[in-house]
């Protein structure tokens, strides 16, 4: 637990557990492969997977979504929530837009596409940008787009803490908008870095990666 903020392992995808009044919010879920590592660290942990209240993918990547059919399966009750293209994107258990290598860079997706390979979810609430959820004194929903066409970040002000999904890259202490082959609109992609780096976050929790200002 980092202050009010519980931290997966690191994985290829990262995964953050928000504590509410009554129960706790999941931010994406990681890789197909990661719902026994999931389930087992929240008992180790003394949370019950049942307490979590609701689960939000950022975007329609396998990394992020890849286990969310099997929380459910398990969990019914948890609601699952994402914005709409996404959502329709997960409900096929495919990723939100094609992606865009080429030459050996194709050839290594390729490779390792079966390790983010996912099944159909159903998401039962679709998100608006601008809604708050009662979690961190209230998280709003904010429309990141660029890396995928309806990917979402979520901002506390009360606490200035960001949850960016994969809209904000994070090397060590440097912070750069999504880009390459993954992304699917750079120009809306700088966008978002931007409206989000307007914010001054004191700590921005990554797809991939945390950064605290110091």
């Amino acid at each position: 637990m980092i202050n009010d903020v519980f931290v997966f392992p690191d994985s290829i995808g990262r995964q953050y557990l928000v504590q509410g009044k009554s129960g706790y919010l999941l931010i994406d879920t990681g890789l197909r492969n990661n719902y026994t590592k999931l389930v087992n660290y929240l008992k180790m942990s003394d949370i019950e997977p049942e307490k979590i209240e609701m689960v939000i993918i950022t975007h329609a990547d396998g990394d992020h979504f890849g286990c969310l059919d099997l929380l459910l399966r398990d969990y019914p009750s948890l609601i699952s929530a994402s914005t709409e293209m996404e959502a329709a994107a997960i409900g096929k258990g495919e990723s939100s837009r094609p992606l865009k290598a080429k030459g050996l860079k194709k050839a290594l997706l390729g490779i390792i596409s079966p390790m983010f390979a996912s099944r159909p979810a159903q998401i039962k609430r679709i998100l608006k940008p601008g809604e708050l959820l009662p979690y961190l004194g209230g998280l709003e929903i904010l429309s990141t787009r660029g890396h995928t066409p309806d990917h979402i970040s979520l901002w506390s002000q009360s606490t200035r803490t960001l949850f960016s999904g994969d809209s904000i890259d994070i090397s060590g202490s440097l912070l750069s908008p999504s880009t390459g082959s993954n992304t699917w609109d750079e120009n809306l992609a700088k966008r978002s870095f931007e409206l989000q780096m307007k914010l001054k976050p004191d700590r921005i929790y990554g797809g991939h990666g945390i950064w605290k200002r110091k």
